[in-house]
């Protein structure tokens, strides 16, 4: 009579000898092969030129503000920068120039509820704004009033 454990147990080591690895040639060792692959992308790319109106500009463009104590009215001259725009420098000093007096260019623009910066110097301060898109700007700002202040 055979015996269900018995029979069990052969099957059990059967299993267990075919789930065991074969020994091999350990002169060898395995290989790997990495394969690269690169993809090129080609994107065509559109370049807009923006034409801008700065050379256009005009010295009436700019008013002077006068009526506070100190004013003065600056000079000025239209001139050209490396990128052919247009630029005007203000000159604010006394005739003849005192080299004691404490003198400030303030710029003013409709686009700011206060002022939009000084120039300020000693006997002299100048002032350059450049033409952009048709309007004098200075640091990127719209000027459209400048005030020329001279302090003894």
């Amino acid at each position: 009579m055979r015996s269900p454990i018995l029979s069990l147990a052969l099957i059990s080591s059967f299993i267990v000898i075919a789930n065991q690895c074969a020994a091999t040639d350990s002169s060898t060792s395995p290989t790997t092969t990495t394969v690269a692959t690169t993809t090129a992308v080609t994107t065509a790319s559109t370049t807009t030129v923006v034409t801008t109106d700065c050379t256009t500009c005009t010295a009436d463009l700019i008013g002077i503000v006068t009526g506070n104590d100190g004013d003065s009215t600056p000079t000025s001259t239209i001139g050209v920068d490396a990128n052919n725009c247009a630029t005007i420098t203000y000159v604010c000093q006394r005739n003849p120039v005192v080299d004691t007096d404490v003198v400030l260019i303030t710029y003013y623009s409709d686009n700011l509820p206060m002022d939009a910066g000084t120039t300020n110097g000693v006997g002299t301060a100048n002032g350059l704004l450049t033409c952009v898109d048709g309007h004098w700007e200075r640091e990127g700002i719209e000027i459209n009033d400048i005030e020329c202040q001279i302090i003894e």
